[in-house]
């Protein structure tokens, strides 16, 4: 049974990995010199665009040291890629984070993490 549910998952996720475009197929020629501009290629453009993500706040979470799957999550819940880079010099996991925010604290923030 267990194996079942691996090769299921793991089939689930090719189909739907394959699903996204490897080229910049759906996109304007407006959009995807923003995500030239912003430093993606166009696998990864997609990747993003389909996340949700334009070319401009993609670029933030990457400069922020986030990859797309945490950029999710984080932006998810309503944190700015500044606020989460701040969180996560601080210690702090999301969980975590959104436990103290909630509790209106803040983390302690370096001066080198100010924009």
């Amino acid at each position: 049974m267990w194996r079942k549910s691996v090769i299921l998952l793991w089939l689930s996720m090719l189909v739907a990995c394959s699903s996204i475009p490897k080229d910049w197929s759906g996109m304007s020629s407006t959009e995807i010199a923003s995500w030239k501009e912003a430093g993606f290629d166009s696998r990864s453009a997609q990747q993003w665009h389909v996340a949700g993500f334009d070319a401009s706040s993609a670029g933030a979470w990457q400069d922020a040291g986030f990859k797309l799957d945490d950029a999710k999550a984080w932006s998810k819940q309503n944190f700015t890629p500044v606020e989460a880079k701040s969180w996560r010099a601080g210690g702090f996991d999301l969980e975590d984070a959104m436990k103290n925010r909630a509790k209106g604290l803040t983390p302690i923030v370096d001066h080198e993490l100010k924009p």
